[in-house]
């Protein structure tokens, strides 16, 4: 007996084997979890997703910024819902749901893509490969809340990644409100916590009277610090990442930590759809902190500090300088440099900026070497003023 047929008609030849060894009874899960849709099931799915509009009105709208909404909706013209896991909880304290599809793709008939949510843009869909081990392997990372797995230490988390969004000023909203939006989120855990904890607070599956008092907890566990940068993190949506949003001065940096993936990045569509894209992303970043990162421009590190470097920058010299100050955060090495910049510098001005940036960073051995040797009056009597008790 062959093997039984899928009935999507325009299907790669693949698809019959991964149906058979991956669909359970009608409208039942199989063995690796995933339920197959019947064509009138697909054909609603699909409808659902052409039918709610372009712009603000768009299913994937809080996924990705609207300049790339024209382009998402005209992929999604021609792809098949395939399969599904369900409405699933998607966070901690079941404030969101998810609903992993898989979808098949005519435009790139190579393989079964991996959407975290039914409403997730083909940009950010997964490549899960052709057979039920490759779309095990994709989906795996991002299998909780389905397991009862702990959630990784977020100080042990090997990868990071920080970018510079703009100034509280620039994006009009206050840290709060900015901590809101990034809660709001389908990529983020609604479970943040702030700089007083080092380690996620929250329990790693609340349930009963841990999930309902979840409320009661929050306030003290966003607590923050006195005299540090002001922080919140949450966990990204399948909770292995950890999400940042800090402001310094009111200039707001974006950190990601996460643990990589192995399957092929996203980032050549991404970067083709959004050029305001951060430049260097890491590759191997997980999508559901991806879509976080994708949401707002922003720049890491060594493209501030180029633009610093940059002598046609130079009307804009001091936002750059505190932009990538907020960026190199407790980086050691990479603050000298930007200290080193500016403080060898001719123009006084520029040399006072590397005074207030070692100022702010707490480098007070660089300020002690500067004073024996700045000669402009001004600047002597700042350095003073720093260094005094």
């Amino acid at each position: 007996m062959g093997l039984p047929s899928h009935w999507w008609k325009d299907r790669s030849p693949f698809l019959d084997a991964l149906f058979a060894e991956t669909a359970g009874d009608s409208g039942q899960p199989g063995k690796t979890g995933w339920v197959w849709l019947s064509e009138h099931e697909s054909r609603e799915a699909a409808a659902r997703l052409g039918g709610e509009g372009e712009g603000e009105g768009a299913p994937f709208a809080a996924w990705i910024p609207e300049e790339a909404h024209e382009a998402c909706a005209a992929m999604l013209e021609r792809v098949v819902p395939l399969a599904t896991r369900g409405d699933l909880r998607a966070d901690r304290w079941m404030r969101k749901i998810h609903n992993p599809t898989l979808f098949g793709d005519p435009a790139r008939p190579e393989q079964v893509w991996l959407a975290l949510d039914a409403s997730t843009p083909p940009p950010l869909w997964i490549p899960a490969g052709s057979t039920a081990a490759s779309l095990d392997e994709a989906f795996s990372p991002y299998a909780w809340p389905e397991t009862h797995d702990p959630l990784p230490s977020v100080v042990r988390l090997p990868r990071s990644v920080r970018i510079f969004i703009g100034t509280e000023t620039e994006m009009g909203a206050d840290f709060e409100t900015l901590v809101r939006f990034f809660q709001g989120l389908p990529g983020t855990d609604s479970l943040p916590w702030g700089a007083r904890y080092s380690e996620d607070p929250w329990p790693d599956h609340p349930t009963g009277i841990a999930l309902v008092s979840a409320g009661y907890h929050m306030a003290e566990n966003m607590a923050q610090i006195d005299d540090t940068v002001a922080s919140i993190t949450m966990r990204s949506r399948r909770l292995g990442a950890a999400i940042t949003i800090s402001t310094m001065q009111k200039f707001c940096v974006l950190e990601v930590r996460y643990a990589p993936v192995a399957h092929a990045s996203l980032l050549p569509l991404l970067t083709e759809l959004l050029p305001g894209l951060p430049k260097g992303l890491p590759s191997d970043m997980p999508v559901d902190a991806l879509s976080v990162v994708a949401r707002l421009r922003g720049f890491q590190a060594d493209e501030l500090l180029a633009l610093v470097r940059d002598p046609e920058e130079a009307p804009s010299i001091g936002y750059h300088t505190m932009g990538c100050l907020a960026t190199m955060g407790d980086d050691g090495a990479a603050v000298r440099t930007l200290l080193g910049e500016l403080g060898g510098r001719a123009d006084p001005r520029h040399r006072s900026l590397a005074y207030q940036a070692a100022s702010i960073a707490r480098h007070k051995r660089f300020l002690h070497e500067a004073l024996l040797r700045e000669t402009d009056a001004g600047n002597v009597e700042a350095l003073k003023n720093a260094l005094r008790p």
